[in-house]
């Protein structure tokens, strides 16, 4: 079998090598279900990018809240707890978001987003609104 010059490249060591042996494919039984990680549906990666994105608004409403405060306190041990609390409460968006992502990942995707929902209510971002509310 003579081949072109031009089709040199798309043979491997002759096509009448008996060494070459073709690759055996196992068919799947018909009971068979892939292996593997099962893929996110798109309307629950959209409604986990608009939480990421409410939690990450609460952050910022957290930073501005905490900014604006102008309590002092006298005894260092107590301010610096509430320094603390205030880090916390920044923090705490996020670490909710992350934590239910993370710890819930084997529930249904419903308790996912209850969780979620939980912590829309739990962490908004009381010292921002309540300023912005009164001007």
């Amino acid at each position: 079998m003579t081949v072109h010059p031009d089709d040199e490249g798309l043979t491997w060591g002759g096509e009448t090598d008996p060494t070459h042996v073709d690759a055996l494919v196992e068919e799947p039984e018909p009971g068979d279900h892939p292996e593997g990680p099962v893929g996110i549906s798109s309307p629950l990666l959209v409604t986990y990018g608009v939480f990421g994105g409410v939690f990450l608004l609460f952050v910022v409403g957290w930073i501005i809240g905490v900014q604006r405060d102008t309590l002092s306190i006298a005894n260092p041990f107590f301010d610096f707890m509430y320094r603390l609390g205030e880090v916390l409460a920044i923090a705490s968006p996020a670490a909710w978001f992350v934590g239910v992502l993370f710890l819930a990942r084997d529930q249904a995707a419903w308790a996912r987003i209850l969780w979620l929902l939980l912590g829309v209510v739990l962490l908004a971002p009381w010292p921002f609104i309540l300023v912005v509310g009164r001007s």
